[in-house]
C-alpha cells in the first residue's frame, strides 16, 4: 500500500472516530483528544489492513511498556 492510500485511509477512519467518540472525551485538552484519535485511528487502520499480523501479546506488552 503507498503511502497516500495509506493516509487517506487512516484520516477516514479518524474522521469516523471523532464522530463516534467526541462526546465522551470532553474532559481531555485539545492535544489529548488529537493524540488519541491518531492512536486509535492508527490501530484500527493496522488491524484492518494487516490482520492477523500483530500478535496481541507483543502490542499489550510494548504498550505497556510505554506508560
Amino acid at each position: 500500500m503507498d503511502e497516500t492510500r495509506k493516509a487517506e485511509a487512516i484520516a477516514a477512519v479518524r474522521r469516523d472516530l471523532a464522530r463516534r467518540i467526541a462526546r465522551f472525551c470532553t474532559s481531555l485538552t485539545e492535544e489529548e483528544y488529537e493524540k488519541l484519535l491518531d492512536r486509535m485511528a492508527y490501530v484500527q487502520w493496522k488491524y484492518e489492513v494487516l490482520p492477523g499480523s500483530v500478535d496481541p501479546e507483543e502490542f499489550y506488552h510494548h504498550k505497556t511498556s510505554q506508560t
